[in-house]
């Protein structure tokens, strides 16, 4: 049970770290991406607090992954972290306003079904 606890945890720390990286990249919508503008994009980005707790949590959530992976099949475990999907799903629609679709709604409705499935014992 606490290798689960691991997988979910992890999934949670992925998708509040790409939660915070949109979040943080919204001011960067229009900006022109050239070899000459990258050094100062990447202090832009080093110093941008959202950025920064995004990669804080990306690597919490791969360190609670590297725990899970000891206790667990990665055949199980890695279908089980598609649940990272689930959770940027209802943030973009309920943080980003974006819009639900039925093809989100179906894709992700499988991507579930199939983490029911492979979680059924």
């Amino acid at each position: 049970m606490q290798s689960i606890l691991f997988v979910l945890a992890s999934c949670v720390f992925t998708a509040a770290g790409q939660i915070a990286f949109k979040y943080g990249m919204q001011g960067f919508d229009n900006i022109n991406f050239t070899l000459s503008a990258l050094p100062r994009l990447c202090l832009q980005l080093a110093t941008t607090p959202s950025i920064i707790i995004g990669f804080a949590s990306f690597g919490l959530g791969a360190v609670l992954w590297l725990f899970a992976l000891a206790r667990l099949e990665l055949s199980y475990a890695v279908p089980l972290a598609s649940i990272t999907y689930v959770l940027v799903l209802l943030a973009g629609v309920y943080m980003f306003n974006e819009p639900l679709t039925a093809a989100k709604l179906i894709g992700t409705s499988l991507v579930a079904l199939g983490v029911v499935a492979l979680s059924w014992q």
